[in-house]
Parts: structure tokens; C-alpha cells; sequence
């Protein structure tokens, strides 16, 4: 009799806790679905954005010859293109940032007007010329897409939480979407990284 009680007592007790391992499942598999959406997404992302910066580097370079400068500071520009250009067919975050680090500097809009340096301004010119600023224009638009949907994901993900764990993801998605400092392409795949962790 002690035996059967104690069968019915773990059947019970089973019963009981398989819709919260259920629950933990599904908790789970959202988190991985969601993560993995946005990973696809970012890498579609930088591979259109690679794509774009070895033609526009291309040109670039193709500007930079017919110069024939001496110039150092040209002639540094249009190894650090080369360089670039010699990853072929790499279109990695790590590319991209490659990318970035060399063209950093022409980020800001107005930097040929701000700098006295005829160089910088040159560079820049030739950047404007081959669609520097419509490819950083296309890439902020779909990185602010990327990002407002996967808020709208990742606000569902975040309403099967508990409480404590909610806050802390929403703190942590707020530095995300803030303003200023790291690019939101960037910040965005390092909290997806975080996430799918």
C-alpha cells in the first residue's frame, strides 16, 4: 500500500510540474526563433551593405590611380582601399568593420566642410561621388527597420518573462536603441549575440 501511495503521490507530482517545464520549452524556443530571425536578417544586412562598399571602394580606387598622387596621406587611403578590395568575396561583420574603421571619418556628413585638410576633402568628394552617402542612408533605413521590428519580437518575447528578468532585458535593450555612440547595426547583432546566449 506505502508503494502504490507513493506511485499516485509521483504521478500527481508529475502531472503537476509538466506545464511549467512546457512553458520553460516554449519560453525557450521563442527566445532561439526570435534570435535567430534577426541573425539571419543582420547577416542579409551586411552582406547587401559589402556588396555596396566594394563598388563604391572600387570607384574609389579607380579615382584615386587616375590622380597618381604622391601624397602620403592619398597613398595610405589607397592601400588601406586595396586592402579592402583584396578580401574578395568576404561579406562578415568583421569586413564591414574593416570598412568602417577606413571611411570612419566620413560618417559625419559635413566633414569635408569641417576640415581645412585638402585630402579629407578629396577623399571625401570622391566618396560622394560613387554614393557614399545614399549607401549610408540605405543602410540606417534598414537597420531602423531591422530594429523596430524586432522590438515589436522581442516585446512579445518579453511578456512571457517574470518580472525580474524582464527588467533586466529591458534595460539592456534600452542601450541599444539609445542614441549616439556605437552603430545601431553593431549594437544590435551584440545583443542578439547576448540574447541567444
Amino acid at each position: 500500500m506505502n508503494t502504490q501511495s507513493q506511485l499516485i503521490y509521483c504521478g500527481w507530482l508529475l502531472v503537476l510540474l509538466s506545464p511549467l517545464t512546457l512553458v520553460a520549452c516554449y519560453g525557450d524556443l521563442s527566445r532561439s526563433r526570435l534570435t535567430a530571425q534577426a541573425e539571419h536578417n543582420l547577416d542579409a544586412i551586411t552582406k547587401h551593405a559589402m556588396v555596396q562598399a566594394t563598388e563604391l571602394v572600387d570607384s574609389v580606387v579607380d579615382d584615386l590611380l587616375v590622380l597618381d598622387s604622391q601624397n602620403p596621406i592619398i597613398l595610405s587611403y589607397l592601400s588601406n582601399f586595396e586592402a579592402f578590395l583584396a578580401t574578395g568575396e568576404n561579406h562578415t561583420k568583421e569586413a564591414l568593420q574593416s570598412f568602417y574603421n577606413i571611411v570612419g571619418v566620413y560618417l559625419d556628413a559635413d566633414v569635408a566642410e569641417k576640415t581645412s585638410s585638402i585630402e579629407i576633402q578629396l577623399i571625401a568628394m570622391c566618396l560622394q561621388r560613387t554614393g557614399f552617402d545614399r549607401w549610408k542612408r540605405t543602410i540606417q533605413m534598414r537597420s531602423t527597420q531591422l530594429l523596430k521590428s524586432f522590438s515589436k519580437k522581442l516585446k512579445k518575447y518579453m511578456d512571457t518573462l517574470d518580472p525580474e528578468e524582464r527588467l533586466g532585458l529591458e534595460l539592456r535593450w534600452k542601450r541599444v536603441i539609445s542614441r549616439g555612440g556605437q552603430r545601431k547595426l553593431e549594437k544590435l547583432r551584440d545583443f542578439v549575440t547576448w540574447l541567444a546566449r
